[in-house]
C-alpha cells in the first residue's frame, strides 16, 4: 500500500500540481482574449441596512491594467449593470457600478440585497456587459 502512495506522488509532481495551490484562486485571460473582464482588488466594503444593499470600492489588481479599467469606467453608465465574481463564489453575480470621479481608477459597486460583498483585500473579476457601455 504504500509503495502505491509514493507511486501516486510522483505523477503530480511531474503534473506540476500543487496541493497547497487552491482552486478558488481567480485567473483571467489576457486584455486582447476578454477585453471586458478586469481583475480589481476591493478597497473597502460596506453594508448597508436602509436601504439594504453591499457597496465596494474598488481599483485595478494589477497595474498593467489601471488604463483599461479607467477607460472602462469611464465608458460605463452611472449606475449601469455589471457581473462579478469573487473567490468565495466561482459564480457571477449581478451588481451596479458607479465611476468614483474624485478617485482616479476606482469604482463603486453596488451589490444587491441579499448578497454578502466580498471582502477587503479580496480579488474579484469584474465583467462590464456591451449594454452597459455608452455608445463611442
Amino acid at each position: 500500500m504504500r509503495g502505491k502512495l509514493l507511486l501516486l506522488g510522483i505523477p503530480t509532481f511531474f503534473l506540476g500540481i500543487r496541493p497547497d495551490v487552491g482552486a478558488q484562486q481567480l485567473q483571467h485571460r489576457p486584455p486582447e482574449q476578454n477585453p471586458r473582464v478586469v481583475a480589481c482588488r476591493v478597497r473597502e466594503a460596506h453594508a448597508s441596512a436602509n436601504p439594504e444593499a453591499g457597496l465596494v470600492v474598488f481599483s485595478q489588481r494589477d497595474k498593467t491594467d489601471a488604463q483599461r479599467l479607467s477607460a472602462l469606467l469611464r465608458s460605463a453608465r452611472d449606475g449601469g449593470a455589471v457581473e462579478f465574481q469573487s473567490g468565495e463564489s466561482g459564480e457571477w453575480r449581478p451588481a451596479s457600478i458607479v465611476r468614483l470621479k474624485s478617485c482616479f481608477g476606482r469604482g463603486l459597486l453596488i451589490i444587491p440585497s441579499g448578497q454578502v460583498p466580498p471582502s477587503e483585500g479580496s480579488t474579484i473579476l469584474l465583467r462590464f456587459p456591451l449594454g452597459t457601455l455608452k455608445p463611442e
